[in-house]
């Protein structure tokens, strides 16, 4: 079982980006089981239970950003339109990491205005868990 996962996320990483996830998907799809292999009963529901868990959870300090990504990937080997999106948003994230690490080593200006971005908008989320949460 390790040895099948540690092979997966070696394919996984293997892949182009922006092609990882719809590649995944047309492996699992090769290895059709039908619905009622518990496996495949196991990413879709426990994929769905993790993202609409992080949704409900996901204005609280804490990974509920990422593990809502996490139930996505798990999903994305069963629904093509998730893996699409997932392959999508790779690419922009990829991209805006890039231009962030270009202006955080650009000079300690850029440092600050990463910084004072990442405070802005933490600020902002505790601003509106605290809205939601607590009605104030």
């Amino acid at each position: 079982m390790i040895g099948r996962a540690k092979e997966g996320w070696r394919r996984f990483g293997a892949s182009d980006p922006g092609h990882r996830f719809r590649d995944r998907y047309r492996y699992q799809q090769e290895r059709e089981r039908g619905w009622r292999d518990p496996r495949r009963l196991f990413f879709v529901v426990g994929g769905l239970v993790v993202a609409l868990g992080s949704l409900a959870f996901g204005v609280l300090p804490g990974p509920g950003t990422l593990t809502f990504f996490v139930g996505l990937a798990m999903v994305s080997g069963e629904f093509y339109p998730v893996a699409r999106l997932l392959d999508w948003a790779e690419v922009r994230a990829r991209t805006l990491g890039r231009w962030v690490g270009g202006v955080w080593g650009s000079s300690a200006a850029g440092k600050a205005l990463v910084a004072s971005a990442a405070v802005i908008g933490a600020a902002a989320v505790l601003y509106v868990a605290y809205r939601l949460l607590f009605g104030g």
